[in-house]
């Protein structure tokens, strides 16, 4: 089975606490059918006049079992519940993992709160449907055969007339087994969205505060749940008519033990005990029927959740190629052309040569191509461009670019997103080695001062970087990409929240390390043309308007 192949790989880590929950799960099952096979005997006895030796004995025996079926039962739940929360978050990360590594353009059109509210949805749905069913399947395939065995050896006719309400049950499931898998899939789609939107009502509160969008912002959070609702009660529905349509089969079940059974003891062919032993059973084997039905609508869910995480699993990976490099000479672009449509071009047959040691100052207007044209250059549209980009002698979509951006590119964004952690930490992520003098040298000349900080570099940023100006954000993206002495360095917008004092003191810098490395700078403005080497103007250039 297909679902339990995905979940296997992530439950099997678990390999000693799997095979004691299962022992557990058996002896919590052999106890099940002991007791009722006991509590019928002893009826019998209780009618035939028993000593005090044989009501204690039989106390015993039931106080013994009890105690041990609530360890067992301790034990079982507690594993289960381990075992569920570690696979399931297992699973979720191999998806993440996955997920990260797409093509950037992938996530264009996708709202990363429904993305990862459905993954980890459906990564919890499919380890429990495993998880759930891997033991009980055997249980209650037990269950059916072997009480069924036990009640003929009791009372045939009574079994043999109750035996064909068992096909009846089977009916139930593949007369709703499609709808219910439609309606689910429709439900954890509708609910997935409706909970994005919540997250973005968050979100946007300080807009919202702005804007005095309040009666504009509910409407659209109560629309999505009105959508999400109307779903809800139409699977709503149908669950509930699935369930009773189940329900009156085991009421007609109880009304055949209770008539016949009836008639079986007034004939003398049955004994009260066995009578309950025989009610007891087949209300535990009309439970494993039940079951097997129920693991037919649980198996649509899964089944759900199955797919909607095959449906990331099985997108391409971006490419990346397994050249690794550790320096950067040159980088020659050759008729490189780009398109978000496939009609209307971005970038058409650019041609251009970066070269260690030079400053290169990108120019252009908002939506003239300046982030579009570095992503390129960086791998990360590996899938979409035109013509041949060489770093060194190598081409780029032969390069392990995981590894080169990791060791020797450095990358400062226009809007850095940092880390809910420690201001060190944030200034020294991803960097494996660095000097803490250079930290100090770097703090001095971008005039960053941790001291205004309560606890200095030990500070913690808050969520949403709140605690901290747009000034200081981008002075922490600068010093990270600095300390790390790339050999590709890339500013996108540095300028856009400094001071003139830092802006000049950022120039100093980029002139006394350019020897050392590519250095290109994206800007809107001309802060940069006088230390720059070479200028790329792309308001002139063949590129067409796209942001």
């Amino acid at each position: 089975m297909k679902i339990v192949k995905l979940a296997q790989e992530h439950l099997l880590k678990y390999k000693i606490s799997l095979f004691v929950f299962a022992m557990m799960s058996l002896i919590t099952w052999v106890v099940s059918i002991v007791l009722p096979y006991l509590t019928g005997y002893y009826v019998d006895i209780l009618n035939q006049g028993p000593t005090r030796q044989e009501i204690k004995y039989f106390t015993l025996i039931i106080l013994a079992v009890g105690l041990f079926n609530i360890i067992a039962s301790f034990v079982k739940n507690y594993l289960h519940r381990t075992i569920q929360t570690k696979s399931m978050i297992d699973l979720n990360f191999y998806v993440l993992k996955h997920l990260v590594k797409l093509p950037v353009r992938y996530f264009e059109d996708k709202d990363s709160a429904y993305l990862n509210q459905r993954i980890n949805n459906d990564s919890k749905e499919v380890i429990n449907f495993v998880l759930d069913n891997f033991v009980s399947i055997i249980k209650n395939f037990l269950t059916v055969t072997v009480l069924i065995y036990i009640s003929l050896t009791i009372n045939v006719r009574l079994t043999l007339i109750l035996l064909p309400l068992i096909p009846l049950y089977l009916g139930l499931y593949y007369l709703f087994r499609k709808p219910l898998y439609n309606k689910n899939y429709e439900l954890k789609e509708k609910q997935n969205k409706f909970f994005s939107v919540m997250n973005q009502f968050l979100q946007k509160t300080k807009l919202i505060k702005l804007t005095a969008t309040f009666r504009e912002a509910h409407n659209q959070l109560e629309q999505s749940f009105k959508t999400m609702l109307l779903t809800f009660i139409k699977y709503t529905k149908l669950s509930l008519l699935f369930s009773n349509s189940d329900s009156f089969t085991k009421v007609l079940a109880r009304v055949v033990v209770f008539f016949f059974g009836g008639l079986e003891i007034m004939n003398g062919n049955l004994t009260i005990g066995e009578f309950t032993i025989i009610n007891s059973y087949f209300s535990m084997i009309k439970n494993g029927v039940s079951y097997f039905l129920g693991l037919g609508s649980s198996y649509q869910k899964a089944l759900v959740a199955y797919d909607r995480l095959m449906g990331v699993l099985y997108q391409p990976k971006e490419t990346i190629g397994e050249v690794k490099i550790d320096n950067i000479n040159t980088i020659q672009l050759n008729d490189v052309s780009f398109s978000f449509d496939n009609s209307n071009y971005v970038i058409e047959t650019l041609n251009y040569k970066f070269e260690k040691g030079k400053i290169y100052c990108i120019l252009g207007d908002n939506g003239t191509g300046k982030s579009t044209l570095i992503n390129i250059v960086l791998g990360l549209y590996n899938d979409y461009y035109d013509g041949q980009i060489y770093y060194n002698s190598n081409e780029l979509r032969n390069l392990d670019m995981y590894y080169v951006r990791r060791k020797i590119v450095g990358v400062s964004e226009q809007e850095p997103m940092l880390m809910n952690n420690l201001l060190i930490n944030n200034m020294t992520f991803g960097i494996e080695n660095y000097n803490y003098q250079d930290l100090k040298i770097l703090l001095e000349n971008l005039n960053f001062d941790p001291n205004k900080f309560k606890e200095g570099l030990r500070t913690n940023i808050e969520e949403g970087s709140k605690n901290i100006s747009g000034g200081e954000k981008l002075k922490i993206s600068l010093i990270r990409t600095l300390l790390k002495d790339p050999e590709l360095l890339v500013l996108d917008e540095p300028t856009s929240a400094l001071d003139f004092q830092s802006i000049e003191k950022l120039k100093e810098l980029l002139i006394q390390t350019k020897h050392n490395r590519i250095t290109i700078v994206i800007t809107h403005n001309k802060d940069f043309v006088d230390v720059a080497d070479e200028i790329i103007d792309l308001n002139v250039s063949r590129v067409n308007n796209v942001s």
